[in-house]
């Protein structure tokens, strides 16, 4: 299966510039014979929405979301983007459109209020973490926040997920003797998911400014067992492709045996113990 990743800078509340972009790399990707294309957090939509959000409506029969899946008739496509759902209740979201329909939504459930971040003042926390079937791969999705928390991704782990997409809208901010701590956070939780749950992992950060902060880039895949092995540039504009395949999984939980091991029994058991102490 080819990939390509796609870092760029929204337009804040722009739907119909975004919309083009994202229809323009897409027919990119369709000519280059890739088979899925991924964008990253609130890649239609911008991040620092605040009031605006509620006068550019995105309800699931937007016109936007149509387009999306007759474009996904030929190619599948990973976009971020909040919406409408029910009469002025809004959730961040990552769909996947395949085969002409929206074949997955998952809603955000950390929603950082802190510093810069105003989500659980805007958003609804969705509450699901639900693996589905991409081809011969078993997908999930996960959004920005919830990537720093392993829990969430050992849900996916336990679910048989060899293919974890992570969108993400990430500042750069924090200072370490190997560059922009932020960053990094998301490239030590990238290892740990390929070579501890045995999964093809790609990372889509956005770039750019807005609102006074400067999103980081950085975008990357690991593969299986070996952590990773493609990256983007930091801070810029950027595209890369990578492939995936059902042998590099086989031979990550040969050698890690990870998967084989594991005991959710015991976990869930433990968990119940700790939760009624």
């Amino acid at each position: 299966m080819k990939v390509r990743a796609i870092q760029f800078s929204p337009t804040l509340g722009n739907i119909q510039a975004n919309l083009d972009f994202h229809i323009e790399q897409v027919n990119r990707a369709v000519d280059d014979k890739i088979n899925l294309v991924v964008f990253p957090e609130l890649s239609l939509t911008g991040y620092a929405l605040k009031d605006i959000l509620y006068d550019i409506s995105l309800t699931p029969d937007h016109d936007a979301f149509k387009q999306f899946k007759e474009l996904s008739r030929h190619i599948d496509i990973v976009i971020g983007t909040y919406m409408e759902e029910l009469p002025g209740i809004f959730y961040n979201c990552g769909l996947y459109f395949s085969k002409g329909e929206l074949l997955h939504n998952h809603r955000k459930t950390q929603l950082p209020n802190f510093g810069m971040f105003e989500e659980q003042m805007i958003y609804k926390a969705g509450d699901t973490f639900r693996s589905f079937k991409v081809g011969e791969f078993t997908a999930g999705i996960i959004i920005c926040r919830e990537i720093l928390f392993p829990s969430i991704a050992y849900l996916y782990f336990l679910q048989g997920v060899d293919f974890l997409i992570g969108i993400s809208n990430s500042p750069h901010r924090g200072i370490s003797k190997d560059g922009m701590s932020s960053l990094k956070l998301w490239e030590r939780m990238g290892e740990v998911f390929a070579i501890h749950y045995h999964q093809n992992y790609v990372f889509v950060n956005r770039s750019g400014f807005e609102d006074g902060f400067g999103f980081g880039g950085g975008s990357f895949f690991a593969e299986p067992g070996r952590g990773i092995v493609k990256k983007a540039r930091y801070y810029e504009d950027d595209i890369f492709d990578f492939e995936i395949n059902q042998e590099t999984v086989r031979r990550s939980r040969i050698a890690g045996n990870y998967f084989r091991d594991e005991k959710p029994e015991i976990i869930l058991s433990e968990m119940k113990r700790i939760l009624n102490a």
